[in-house]
């Protein structure tokens, strides 16, 4: 989630036009061919952070230790079972080729939410759509796996690296071409488009206080990598990479202000990765629905990160493939079929709760760690949460009412002025609707 140090600068962006639709399709099973062909249909569901609902006991989603634990990453983890629910219902009618999940599966790796969210999977499975995960870092050795039961929690069992390989056995986990090192792996889905699963999460060292948002792709991992990039590169194969942790900068200065949610070294993975062939990743683990272009020496990658389902709006992906060419949409969740608290409908209340956390945690980042006096964080705080908001949306466009508050605060504070600015400020390459080619 997001940390208040990150708002200091925007991301400079390529700028991408529409173009017009022309159509492409799969080898083994469908043949790449011009328009009017076959066709490849993407699903991409990230964050799920799946909560099985028998983790809450005896009113414990009302109680401190819930509650607290909602202050410190405030998550619609609640009603993470119904929203996904929702989810794998929209998909059985849309009918992905693929699915491509980025990680963070569940909240926090309780293995009983590992394996309701795999038994949904196998669901879409069972209906024809080939389902590849990776795993995000809530997912594994995860000492935040408890089960809450009224004013009190018990600490669960942590999912093992064998657990999860287990569990996913039939999303990734079946391929015979494993990295030694990792959880990463090669999925071959059609015979001239690869699945490239980059296994970033640091899972190995988490201790007593739980997971941890860095991410790195070990040396062995990315000479295993990038031989799988040659092999594709010698057989015309297309490779569409698949991590938890971005892989650029989604913002200028992202590793310095919010470190974490991009991989280490960052500058040269990237560039490693563009030399070996890879122009597409999908990525998740920040939350918000953004797609930044990343060019290099005359190279061109996307990183398209997809929003959390417990994140509001709570967004999904179906990205169409066709002729070197993503054409993308993003998809919401409106409603889940249980009742929310004061009979609201989803999208109010999921807005309204995270407008309430986000104030409280801004409020509190300002006092408590810039040491902002009371008043001017009471002022500023509201900004930024409405900035937030904008900025996990996507496409985010500043309305007058929000531009005049943020020159008012600019008087008091040019630092969280700009700060605020920078959340409303997206260039380039528009996050929701687009067109993104990967043939450069």
């Amino acid at each position: 989630m997001i940390c208040l140090s990150i708002l200091a600068f925007s991301c400079k962006k390529e700028i991408i036009e529409p173009q017009p639709s022309s159509t492409i399709s799969a080898a083994g099973g469908k043949v790449l061919t011009g328009e009017g062909g076959p066709h490849i249909k993407i699903a991409v569901v990230s964050d799920i952070h799946y909560m099985d609902p028998s983790l809450l006991r005896n009113g414990a989603e009302n109680q401190a230790p819930f509650q607290d634990y909602l202050a410190q990453d405030p998550k619609l983890v609640q009603f993470s079972s119904w929203i996904f629910q929702q989810v794998v219902s929209d998909l059985k009618t849309l009918q992905p080729d693929l699915l491509l999940v980025p990680g963070d599966l569940t909240k926090d790796g309780e293995l009983v939410s590992h394996q309701a969210v795999a038994g949904y999977l196998d669901q879409l499975r069972l209906r024809g759509t080939k389902v590849f995960v990776i795993p995000g870092n809530h997912d594994i050795n995860n000492a935040k796996a408890v089960q809450y039961d009224g004013a009190g929690y018990t600490q669960l069992p942590r999912t093992q690296v064998a657990d999860f390989t287990t569990i996913y056995k039939n999303f990734g986990y079946d391929q015979t071409d494993r990295d030694p090192a990792s959880l990463s792996y090669l999925a071959k889905p059609y015979n001239d488009l690869w699945i490239l699963s980059i296994d970033a999460s640091e899972y190995e060292t988490y201790g007593p206080e739980g997971d941890k948002a860095d991410g790195r792709i070990k040396d062995a991992t990315m000479t295993w990598a990038l031989e799988k990039l040659a092999q594709a590169k010698q057989q015309g194969v297309t490779v569409f990479g698949l991590m938890h942790h971005n892989l650029v900068e989604h913002y200028s200065g992202q590793t310095q202000l919010d470190p974490g949610y991009v991989v280490d070294n960052w500058q040269t993975r990237v560039k490693q990765l563009m030399d070996a062939g890879l122009r597409i990743i999908f990525t998740g683990h920040y939350h918000a629905n953004d797609i930044t272009g990343y060019v290099q020496d005359g190279k061109q990658l996307y990183d398209i990160e997809t929003g959390s389902l417990v994140t509001p709006p709570s967004p999904y992906r179906i990205v169409t493939v066709k002729n070197k060419k993503l054409e993308i949409r993003t998809n919401t969740v409106q409603s889940i079929a249980t009742t929310l608290p004061g009979d609201m409908s989803f999208t109010d209340y999921s807005a309204a709760f995270l407008s309430q956390h986000l104030d409280g945690y801004f409020q509190y980042y300002l006092t408590n760690r810039l040491g902002v006096p009371p008043d001017l964080a009471a002022f500023a705080s509201p900004l930024l949460r409405n900035g937030a908001m904008a900025h996990f949306a996507g496409d985010e466009k500043m309305p007058p009412d929000q531009r005049a508050q943020i020159n008012t605060l600019a008087g008091m504070s040019a630092q969280l002025a700009e700060m605020a600015t920078t959340l409303w400020t997206d260039l380039g390459v528009k996050d929701n609707t687009t067109v993104v080619p990967y043939d450069k």
